[in-house]
């Protein structure tokens, strides 16, 4: 950021205060051009790195120091090579999300990039990404929000880590029922043949880093990874804000 913005952004912070965008917490935000304060960011509930399923990224109860293949992927691996997470989907991270993705607070995207470029960081290899993809929204959707809230978060991300952003070769081809209404069985169901890859030419042969806001069962991951590889697609890995913790 150029003088002239720095000195832009501390006249409109003298004028209107950015404050903590954290409900619970009242504070003036001091960390440049975000809305999460410090203390609130330090304080989310960080989804551990180590000790993880080294395909999905779930961790279990006890507190393994080593990588290992949860029961769920040895017996029906992902599409996808890797899924890791930044942060586990509770309190607060559950409010900024929804805000984010229903709300039209869009101005979260750098907070939630900030997030996710970390994970990528310490649980990928950023520098063998070739292209970054979110998953798609269907039009009807699309139209309906206004704004593709994974979009947001992959064009972020990609500026951070240097790599080409494509919003346009992978496509939802079929308009779903949203997951998070929908029973196990009933996700697994409604994601068959949702998406296509649209133009080859972006994606064959390349190391796809796919990018979502929340994870839940991996289905949607799982997926989007299947028809990508039917693509041409070299290998999947998966990077999502943050994570539902199974019950």
């Amino acid at each position: 950021m150029g003088r002239t913005g720095k000195i832009l952004d501390a006249v409109l912070d003298r004028v209107w205060p950015r404050v903590c965008a954290v409900k619970t917490c009242a504070r003036p935000v001091d960390r440049d051009r975000r809305h999460l304060c410090s203390a609130c960011f330090a304080g989310l509930p960080f989804h551990e790195a180590d000790g993880c399923c080294r395909v999905c990224g779930t961790t279990i109860v006890s507190k393994v120091q080593h990588d290992f293949v949860c029961e769920a992927c040895a017996k029906d691996k992902p599409a996808y090579e890797h899924a890791r997470s930044a942060v586990v989907y509770e309190e607060p991270v559950d409010q900024l999300l929804n805000e984010f993705k229903f709300g039209a607070a869009v101005w979260l995207a750098e907070d939630l990039a900030d997030l996710l470029e970390g994970a990528v960081r310490a649980k990928l290899q950023p520098a063998d990404v070739d292209v970054v993809v979110p998953v798609p929204l269907h039009p009807n959707r699309l139209r309906t929000r206004g704004y593709n809230q994974s979009a947001l978060l992959a064009r972020a991300l990609g500026r951070r880590i240097n790599r080409r952003v494509d919003e346009r070769s992978f496509r939802r081809i079929r308009d779903t029922e949203h997951q998070s209404r929908l029973s196990g069985d009933e996700r697994r169901k409604n994601l068959v043949g949702a998406f296509a890859v649209a133009d080859a030419r972006g994606i064959r042969g390349r190391t796809v880093l796919l990018v979502d806001d929340v994870m839940t069962s991996g289905n949607t991951f799982a997926h989007c990874a299947k028809a990508l590889l039917d693509g041409g697609a070299f290998r999947v890995w998966c990077a999502s804000v943050a994570r539902r913790l199974k019950d």
